[in-house]
């Protein structure tokens, strides 16, 4: 009897260890296949998260891969200024200049395309200061519609805001180098967008009674000779009159849609009041 009970011992325990070590060996199988989920869930988080990503980037162009160039200017009450802004040398969002006179605009994130490739997107990749009342010159010098302004063009005038001094900080942008007329702007200047390769940009700091039409077109022999126009496109005809805007050949096919301009940043055809677009000879 008490081998017997001996022998039921020595089965039992046998029958535990054999239990035991296949808990053991499914606990094993069991670690590296909860890893395997975790990195296939970690894998399909970041396709969705590039997935929403590119969702969300800004429609229109300029898109990643786009390479432009914008001619731009500054002046200064009667008269451009020489000077330019410097090199940049350490170009984090790819819309920067060379001190060439020129605006390169080859985005190097969605950060800065479609609608968030503006003047404003310019002026903080160069870090000079820009908004609706002043502009940072090459030099360092600030012109603030607050300060001394400009010379009014009419002194003699009985309209006080026309006899006395002042200032408005303007950007002109003509669309296209065959562009003759210009749309102004004076509010949400850092929103201004750039929409195609050869646009003009005038940053005009000018007297508030002076028209857009006095502002004029500066040289764009530089920017044509960077692009390698054929000859045929690079006269300007000087004696056709548009009545509305701003190109001679012909719409742009990379303009965007409507839907994808900041509201603030195009004005409406015959607005008038502060965001003005309005017609500018040149």
């Amino acid at each position: 009897m008490a081998r017997s009970a001996a022998a039921k011992k020595v089965a039992k325990a046998a029958s535990a260890g054999g239990a035991g070590k296949g808990f053991g060996a499914r606990r094993n199988l069991l670690f590296p296949a909860a890893m395997l989920l975790v990195v296939a869930l970690g894998v399909v988080l970041i396709l969705f998260a590039r997935s929403e990503r590119a969702s969300n980037a800004p429609a229109g162009p300029p898109r990643l891969g786009d390479h432009w160039h914008s001619l731009y200017a500054i002046y200064d009450c009667d008269d451009f200024i020489v000077d330019v802004y410097p090199n940049d040398v350490d170009d984090q969002s790819g819309i920067h200049t060379h001190g060439d006179g020129l605006i390169h605009i080859h985005p190097f994130h969605t950060g800065v395309t479609g609608q968030f490739a503006t003047v404003g997107a310019f002026m903080r990749e160069i870090e000079v200061q820009f908004d609706d009342s002043k502009i940072e010159l090459p030099d360092g010098t600030v012109l603030d519609e607050s300060g001394d302004g400009c010379a009014s063009p009419d002194p003699s005038s009985d309209d006080p805001a026309i006899a006395e001094p002042g200032a408005e900080l303007r950007v002109m942008r003509w669309e296209t180098l065959q562009a003759e007329k210009a749309l102004a702007f004076t509010d949400n200047l850092r929103d201004v967008r750039f929409l195609g390769d050869g646009q003009i940009f005038v940053f005009a700091f000018v007297h508030p009674s002076v028209d857009n039409a006095d502002v004029p077109r500066p040289s764009d022999a530089f920017l044509r000779s960077y692009l390698n126009l054929p000859p045929e496109d690079q006269p300007l005809i000087d004696d056709v009159q548009l009545e509305e805007g701003p190109v001679l050949g012909g719409p742009d096919e990379n303009e965007p849609a409507p839907a994808d301009l900041p509201v603030t940043s195009e004005p409406a055809e015959g607005e008038s009041g502060s965001g003005d677009e309005t017609d500018s000879g040149a």
